[in-house]
């Protein structure tokens, strides 16, 4: 009995390491570290600014919480990259922004249409982020969002939300001058291969890990 015992341990701990690591190898894009820091400070900065567009510009709203940033077009010196807020409202609805709306699909927020990513010919970072005029904002050395970085509007976003709400979607999700101030952002700079197929093993990986973890409990 205590040999089966210990063997039936021995396999999860395999199936669980062997998990990890295939969950790994398929969702974590093969970015350098270098690479690797300059996305996460890039787009940590482009979430805050959208983040803090929907909270000041929109009632109704009790969180904003940002998806891993999804890397497409692996190979090149620099990635294709994007990620997606979802609004939680104050009836417990949530709707992600970038997603297919009966036929219509938003742009998601990423690089070249919201931010811009290099390096400088002495390695420094670059990172600038749009504006409402369209202008690109030096923020590679900011650690959090300037005022002149700040969206007063965003005509991409307010259509995206405004389609939501009229798909039953979001509940008095409304662009006013009071904002949501107690409203939440949760930010997110993991890094996840971009596709369907991936979000698909990333929603199943967090499962099968809660599902390992009450069995070994």
């Amino acid at each position: 009995m205590r040999n089966k015992v210990i063997k039936i341990i021995a396999i999860v701990i395999v199936l669980i390491f062997g998990g990890t690591y295939m969950y790994n190898k398929l969702t974590k894009p093969n970015l350098g570290p270098k690479t690797t820091r300059l996305y996460k400070r890039g787009f940590r900065l482009l979430e805050e600014q959208i983040g803090t567009y929907i909270k000041e510009y929109y009632s109704g709203v009790e969180k904003i919480e940002f998806s891993p940033i999804y890397v497409t077009d692996e190979g090149s010196t620099f990635s294709n990259a994007y990620v997606r807020p979802t609004i939680y409202d104050k009836y417990g609805k949530k709707a992600t922004l970038g997603t297919t709306i009966k036929k219509y699909t938003p742009s998601s927020y990423g690089l070249i249409t919201h931010i811009f990513l290099d390096f400088d010919g002495s390695g420094n970072d670059i990172i600038e982020l749009m504006n409402s005029e369209g202008n690109d904002i030096d923020v590679s050395n900011s650690k959090h969002l300037p005022d002149e970085a700040k969206l007063s509007s965003a005509k991409g976003t307010d259509l995206n939300i405004e389609l939501l709400v009229e798909d039953g979607q979001l509940r008095d999700v409304v662009k006013d001058k009071k904002g949501s101030p107690r409203a939440k952002i949760i930010y997110n700079i993991n890094l996840n291969k971009g596709n369907e197929w991936y979000d698909f093993i990333w929603s199943r990986n967090k499962k099968t890990s809660s599902i390992l973890k009450i069995a070994l409990e």
